[in-house]
C-alpha cells in the first residue's frame, strides 16, 4: 500500500500546478511513478480526472459525487440511425456476453461484489443499497470495461494455479440480472425481466465445449420455461426449479429466497465449493473478445450521418441500394487461377461491380475458389478488399489458399500473433527490395494478350452451346405445331416433306382457285351469267387443265384428285377438294418447316463436341491465368513512387518497433500514435487484408469506405453487431453464406430483444436489424434485389448418394452433381454412397444434459475397428452426432482401445458434434443419431428445431456417410427430416442390391427390366429394340458414379455412353439443363467414354440415320 503522505503530496502538486503527468508527479515527490498511478487509479480516482494527454488535475467537490443528469448517458451520441443501433447493440452484447466471474477475496482491497441481505423483489430494491453505490463508483471510471449484475444463486468454484501452489475460490453467480443507472435521478434499477444464465458456471456443469455450450443454454432456458406462452416466472420460482431439474449440479445450499438468516456465515468466509443460497452484487469485466467491438460501436455511435452516408452501412441504413455507380465500371477480363464454373464467374463479376453481393454457398460448392478468385481480382483490378469471418479457421485458409497461388504474398492477415506482423514486415520488405526488368514487362503484356485470347475462345464457346439451346427449343416448337401433319399426310409424305415443293403446290392450288372462281356460275357477275351457256364450256376447259397440271400435287398431300367438272354441280365437288388440299399443304409446311430445323440441328456441333472443348479451354485458362497472375506480381514494385517507398520504409521501421515491444513490452505513446497513423497513409499499397471480425480495432482504420469491398464468409453465422464496423470500412459488400448450415445463435431471448427495439425507438424501422435472430446473410438478403444473389450450385465434395438426400430435402433440389469419383476414397468402390448399420439401443439422460445411447456408441467403436483395423481403411474418418454427451462416451470408448486409437491418430479422427465439423470434412463420417428407445422429449425438441446442424452433419462426408442407429426408431420418430432421411437410406441400399443383381443378366430384343422404369421414356424402349434388331447390343439404364446412362454400349476396349432425350421431350430445353449435361459430359470423358445423344425428334423422324451413327462409331462401315 502507497504511504498516505504520497497521496497527500499529489493533491498539493495538482493544486499547486494541475494539468501535470504521473512520471512529472513521480520526480516532483521523489517516488515511482507506479506509486503514483496506483493512488490516482485508486484511493484518489473519485478526487482527479485524466484528461486525453493523459495530464491529471483536481475534480471540483461538487462534481465528485453528483448523480447523472438526464440524458448524461447520451452526451455525445450522434442524432442518428446509426447511433440508435449502436448503442442498441452495445446492450444486446452485454446480455450476450456474460462469462461472469470475480475473486472470492481481494488483497488489494475490497472485492469486487457484495453480499445482499436479501433477495431484491422489484427493480428498485437496489435505488438505495450504498455497496452497490461503492462498486458503482469504481465501474464508472472503466465504464467499457465492465457490467454490473444482480447474482443469485452463487457458485464458488476452486481454482488451483498451474504456474504456483496458489489456489483460491473464485465467485460465479448462475442467474444474472444486469443493473442499469436511471437516467435523470441516478438511482440503480434491475432488469428483471429476463435472468442471463452465467457461461462461465454452467460449463464447467456441463462440460461442453463453446461451439455447444448455445444449444445446451437454449435447451436449460426451455426447461425453465423462459420461452413459456404464459411469460416469464418468477425469480424465487426459478431458482428453486433450477436446483429441482439438476440436482447432479454441487448445491452446497437449499435454494431458499425468503430465508436469508442473519447468522450464517458471510460468503467470503466459506471454504467449500459449491453453489450456496446467497445473492450478491457483482462488478465483473468484459469478454476480451468483444471490447474492441465495443469500443468501435461507441466510436461509430459519435459520427455524423455525413461521413457514412458514401458507405455500403450507409446505403444500408437510408434504403437507397440504387447507386449503380460501382456497376458502370469497365470490369478487366476475369483471372482464373482456380477453374471456375458460370455461377462463380458470375459471384466474382457481381462482387467487383455491384454495391452488394449475396453468394449462397451450399456445402461443397466451391465458395473457397470463389473467394480467391474475387481476391485475386480484385488486386488485379486496383482495388482494396478486406475479408472477414468470425472463424480464425476459416481466415487461415484463405490466407493460404490465396498467397499460393502467387510468387508472393498479396493477402495480408492481421490479428493479434505476432507472427501476422512479421509476415506483414516480410512482405513489405520484399516489395520494397524487388525490381522489375524490360524482359518481364514485355511477358505481361503478351501474356494478357493471351489471356484475352482464350477467354474469347470460351464466350464463343458458350455462344456456340447457347445457339444449340435455341435451334433445339425451336425445333421442339416446330414438331408439336407439326403433330397433326403426321396423321393427316402419312409416315411416308412426312418424312420427305424438306424435299416437298411446296412453293410450285402453293402456286398450282392458288391457279386451280381463280379457274374455279371462274367456273363457279354463282360468283360470275350479271352479264356472264346471261351468257352462261356460251362461256361455261371454255371455263370449265381452263380449270380441267388447272387441275391436270396439279395432278402430282394431290398424292404428294396425300388428297384424291378431284374429276374434271362436266355439270355446274361438280364445281361445289371440286372447291371441297382444293379447301382440302390446301389444309394439307399447311400441314406439309409444318413438316418441311420442322424436318429443315431439324436437318439443322442436326448439323450443329454436338453438345458433347462442345463440352470436350470447353474442358480443354477452361484449363488453359486456368494455367494461363496463374502465369499471368505471377507475372503481374513481378510488376508491381515498379508501380511504387519515390513517396511511396519513404513511407513504407518507415512503416517498416514502426512495425518492427511494435514486434520488439510485444505485448508486454514498452513503446511511447508517440511511436505506437505514429504507427497507426502511417497504416492510414500505407494501407493503399496493401490490396488484399484479412482479420477476424471481432479483432479488426487497432488493426485496421476505422474509417468510412477504407475499402473498396469487404467480404463476408460464413455469414450465416455472423452476428449484425460485429459487422456493422466493417461495413463502415467498406464502399461494397459481399456475403457469403448458406441459411441451411449453421446459424447466428444469441442468448439474449426474443423479449429482452424486442423490449431493447422499443428502448432505443427501432422497432418500427429496423426489426429486421434485430440482434437475437438475424444474422448478417438475413439482414444482407433484405438488402438486395434479386438480381444480386447468385446462388453456387455446382456439388464437387460427397458421393451423390450423400448429397441427393439434402439436395432434395433442403435446397429444392437446385444442386448439380458434379463430384469426381476418382477423387473419393471410398473403403469399396462398389459400395453405396449411404450404408446404415441397424442398432437397437436404450437413450439416457445424463446429468450435463443431452443424449446417450451406450450401445450405440458401442456399435460405432465396432464399425471404426473393423473398418480400419479390419478392413485397414487408410482414408481420414470422423464421427458426428448431435450430443455432446454422444460424441464425449464414443471418444472415451475409443481411447480405451489402444489399437484403435493409434490407428485412428493417423488418419485426422475426430468424434464431435456438428459445430466442430463446420468446413471441414472426413473421406468417412459415421452419424450417430441416438434416437431409440425412451429418447429425452428435450432432445426430441432440440432435433426438430435444428435441421441446420443435421444438413451440415451428412454433408462432412466425402466418400460415404455410415449411420450407427436405430432405423425404426428413426423412421417413426417425429423430427421430419430425420425420418424421411431413414426411408431415403433404405431405397438407396435397396436399389443398390437390385443393381447389383442385375449386372450378369443376358438382354434380348425385348427392352429388360430395369431398377427404375419411371425413368424410361417409349423412345428409350423402341430404340432399343431397334437397335437390336440391327444388332447392335445395347446396356440400358447403365450406373456410371451417380449417372445413369440410357445406353452404353461396349465395343472392345471402348464404351459409348447413348443419351436419348426423352425426358425433356416437348419441354423447354433451358441454359441450365444445358449446364448439367456438360458436367455430366466432362465426367463421362475424364472416365474414357465417348458419348452420343440422340434428340427424340431424330429417333422419331431419323432411327435409320440414328443407328448408322453408331455403326460408324463401331467400325460396322
Amino acid at each position: 500500500m502507497a504511504h498516505p503522505d504520497i497521496q497527500t503530496e499529489i493533491i498539493e502538486k495538482l493544486l499547486a500546478k494541475p494539468n501535470q503527468k504521473a512520471d512529472e508527479l513521480a520526480r516532483e515527490i521523489g517516488c515511482t511513478r507506479t506509486e503514483v498511478n496506483k493512488l490516482l487509479y485508486g484511493s484518489l480516482k473519485s478526487q482527479v480526472k485524466q484528461d486525453r494527454n493523459y495530464r491529471w488535475h483536481l475534480v471540483a467537490k461538487s462534481e465528485r459525487h453528483a448523480a447523472p443528469q438526464a440524458g448524461q448517458e447520451d452526451e455525445g451520441f450522434a442524432d442518428t440511425d446509426l447511433a440508435l443501433l449502436c448503442r442498441y447493440y452495445l446492450a444486446c452484447l452485454g446480455f450476450d456476453d456474460t462469462d461472469i466471474t470475480t475473486f472470492l477475496t481481494s488483497k488489494y482491497g475490497d472485492p469486487d461484489y457484495i453480499e445482499l441481505p436479501a433477495l431484491p423483489r422489484s427493480n428498485i430494491d437496489l435505488a438505495d443499497s450504498e455497496g452497490a453505490r461503492k462498486i458503482l463508483g469504481r465501474k464508472r471510471t472503466e465504464r467499457g470495461r465492465y457490467g454490473l449484475y444482480f447474482g443469485y444463486p452463487t457458485h464458488l468454484n476452486l481454482i488451483k494455479s498451474k504456474r504456483s501452489s496458489w489456489q483460491g475460490f473464485m465467485v460465479e453467480p448462475i442467474l444474472l440480472f444486469p443493473i442499469e443507472q436511471e437516467q435523470g435521478t441516478g438511482r440503480l434499477t434491475i432488469d428483471l425481466s429476463f435472468p442471463i444464465v452465467n457461461r462461465r458456471p454452467f460449463q464447467n456443469f456441463t462440460n461442453v465445449e463453446r461451439e455447444m455450450l448455445m444449444n445446451e443454454l437454449v435447451q436449460l432456458e426451455q426447461e425453465l420455461g423462459f420461452a413459456g406462452e404464459d411469460g416469464m416466472p418468477d425469480l424465487d420460482e426459478v431458482a428453486m426449479r433450477l436446483q429441482a431439474i439438476r440436482p447432479e449440479w454441487p448445491w452446497k445450499e437449499e435454494i431458499d429466497p425468503d430465508d436469508f438468516h442473519e447468522d450464517r456465515k458471510p460468503i467470503g468466509e466459506l471454504d467449500e465449493a459449491g453453489i450456496y443460497n446467497r445473492a450478491i452484487v457483482i462488478m465483473a469485466e468484459k469478454s476480451p473478445f468483444t471490447q474492441g467491438l465495443e469500443q468501435e460501436l461507441r466510436d461509430l455511435a459519435h459520427v455524423s450521418a455525413n461521413k457514412y452516408s458514401s458507405t455500403v452501412l450507409g446505403r444500408w441504413l437510408s434504403g437507397n441500394q440504387d447507386d449503380t455507380s460501382e456497376a458502370s465500371e469497365e470490369l478487366e477480363p476475369l483471372l482464373e487461377v482456380l477453374p471456375m464454373n458460370s455461377e462463380q464467374r458470375q459471384a466474382v463479376s457481381a462482387a467487383l461491380t455491384q454495391p452488394i453481393t449475396i453468394i449462397t454457398g451450399p456445402p461443397g460448392t466451391g465458395k473457397s475458389q470463389v473467394v480467391t478468385n474475387l481476391l485475386v481480382n480484385a488486386a488485379w483490378s486496383n482495388k482494396k478488399v478486406l475479408f472477414a469471418s468470425k472463424n480464425n479457421k476459416a481466415v487461415d485458409v484463405v490466407e493460404t489458399r490465396v498467397n499460393a497461388r502467387g510468387s508472393r504474398p498479396i493477402l495480408l492477415r492481421v490479428g493479434a500473433q505476432q507472427g501476422y506482423q512479421a509476415r506483414l514486415a516480410e512482405y513489405i520488405l520484399a516489395l520494397m527490395s524487388a525490381t522489375t526488368t524490360d524482359a518481364e514487362k514485355e511477358d505481361f503484356a503478351e501474356a494478357k494478350e493471351v489471356h484475352e485470347r482464350l477467354l474469347a475462345e470460351h464466350s464463343k464457346l458458350t455462344v456456340e452451346a447457347q445457339r444449340l439451346i435455341e435451334a433445339r427449343n425451336r425445333v421442339d416448337r416446330l414438331e408439336q405445331a407439326a403433330e397433326d401433319a403426321r396423321s393427316v399426310l402419312g409416315q411416308e409424305i412426312f418424312s420427305r416433306a424438306v424435299s416437298a415443293d411446296t412453293e410450285g403446290y402453293a402456286v398450282e392450288l392458288k391457279s386451280i382457285g381463280e379457274k374455279l372462281d371462274r367456273a363457279d356460275r354463282s360468283l360470275a357477275g350479271p352479264i356472264p351469267s346471261l351468257f352462261w351457256p356460251l362461256v361455261r364450256k371454255g371455263r370449265f376447259a381452263e380449270l380441267s387443265a388447272s387441275l391436270r397440271v396439279a395432278s402430282e400435287a394431290f398424292p404428294a398431300l396425300n388428297c384424291e384428285m378431284p374429276s374434271e367438272p362436266r355439270e355446274d354441280d361438280d364445281i361445289f365437288k371440286i372447291r371441297r377438294g382444293i379447301e382440302n388440299a390446301s389444309s394439307h399443304l399447311e400441314q406439309l409446311v409444318k413438316a418441311e418447316e420442322y424436318l429443315f430445323e431439324l436437318k439443322s440441328l442436326q448439323e450443329m456441333r454436338s453438345l458433347e463436341a462442345i463440352s470436350s472443348e470447353e474442358t480443354n479451354v477452361l484449363q488453359r485458362i486456368a494455367r494461363h491465368s496463374e502465369q499471368l497472375w505471377n507475372l503481374w506480381l513481378r510488376l508491381q514494385p515498379s508501380t511504387l513512387s519515390a513517396d511511396e517507398r519513404k513511407k513504407l520504409g518507415k512503416y517498416t521501421s514502426l512495425l518492427k518497433m511494435v514486434m520488439e515491444a510485444g505485448e508486454d513490452g514498452q513503446l511511447s505513446r508517440q511511436a505506437f500514435g505514429k504507427y497507426n497513423s502511417m497504416l492510414r497513409d500505407i494501407s493503399h499499397l496493401l490490396p488484399c487484408w484479412a482479420v477476424t471480425s471481432l479483432s479488426a480495432r487497432g488493426r485496421i482504420p476505422l474509417e468510412p469506405s477504407e475499402f473498396d469491398i469487404v467480404v463476408f464468409d460464413e455469414a450465416s453465422q455472423c452476428d449484425i453487431a460485429s459487422a456493422i464496423p466493417l461495413l463502415y470500412r467498406a464502399k461494397s459488400v459481399v456475403i457469403i453464406g448458406d441459411p441451411n448450415q449453421l446459424s447466428h445463435i444469441s442468448r439474449l431471448q426474443r423479449g429482452q430483444d424486442q423490449a431493447l427495439l422499443e428502448r432505443y425507438n427501432l422497432l418500427e424501422d429496423f426489426p429486421h436489424w434485430a440482434y437475437s435472430h438475424q444474422s448478417l446473410f438475413s439482414l444482407g438478403s433484405t438488402q438486395v434485389s434479386g438480381g444480386g444473389i447468385v446462388s453456387l450450385v455446382d456439388h464437387h465434395r460427397s458421393h451423390s448418394d450423400i448429397i441427393s438426400f439434402s439436395n432434395e430435402e433442403f435446397y429444392e433440389e437446385r444442386l448439380r452433381v458434379a463430384t469426381n469419383y476418382d477423387k473419393l476414397r471410398a473403403p469399396k468402390r462398389s459400395e453405396p454412397g449411404i450404408r446404415w448399420i441397424d442398432v437397437k439401443g436404450n437413450v439416457v439422460r445424463p446429468g450435463s444434459g443431452g443424449a446417450i445411447n451406450s450401445a450405440e456408441a458401442n456399435a460405432v467403436v465396432e464399425t471404426l475397428r473393423d473398418l480400419v483395423i479390419g478392413r485397414r481403411y487408410e482414408g481420414t474418418v470422423g464421427v458426428v452426432t448431435p450430443f455432446r454427451a454422444q460424441a464425449n462416451a464414443i471418444t472415451q470408448a475409443v481411447h480405451k482401445d489402444e489399437v484403435l486409437s493409434t490407428a485412428l491418430m493417423k488418419q485426422g479422427f475426430l468424434s464431435d458434434t456438428v459445430h466442430k465439423f463446420q468446413g471441414d470434412e472426413r473421406d468417412v463420417m459415421i452419424f450417430s443419431p441416438v434416437v431409440s428407445a425412451n429418447f429425452p422429449l428435450g432432445a426430441l425438441g432440440f432435433l426438430r428445431s435444428n435441421g441446420n446442424l443435421f444438413n451440415v452433419a451428412i454433408t462432412r462426408a466425402r466418400a460415404q456417410l455410415i449411420v450407427v442407429g436405430d432405423r425404426a426408431s428413426c423412421g417413426a420418430c417425429e423430427v421430419g427430416y430425420l425420418s424421411r432421411f431413414a426411408r431415403y437410406a433404405a431405397s438407396i441400399q435397396k436399389d443398390f442390391k437390385q443393381e447389383t443383381d442385375r449386372q450378369l443378366e443376358e438382354y434380348g430384343p425385348r427392352y429388360p427390366n430395369v431398377a427404375k422404369p419411371e425413368l424410361v421414356s417409349d423412345w428409350e424402349r423402341d430404340f432399343y429394340v431397334s437397335a437390336f434388331a440391327e444388332g447392335i447390343k445395347l446396356i440400358p439404364q447403365f450406373n456410371i458414379e451417380k449417372y445413369i446412362a440410357d445406353f452404353v454400349l461396349v465395343d472392345g476396349e471402348r464404351s459409348l455412353v447413348i443419351e436419348i432425350d426423352g425426358e425433356r421431350y416437348h419441354r423447354n430445353w433451358s441454359g441450365e439443363l444445358c449446364r448439367r449435361d456438360q458436367i455430366r459430359n466432362q465426367r463421362m470423358f475424364e472416365l474414357g467414354y465417348d458419348v452420343m445423344r440422340f434428340w427424340v425428334y431424330e429417333v422419331r423422324d431419323d432411327l435409320t440415320g440414328c443407328l448408322q451413327r453408331i455403326k460408324a462409331w463401331r467400325g460396322n462401315i
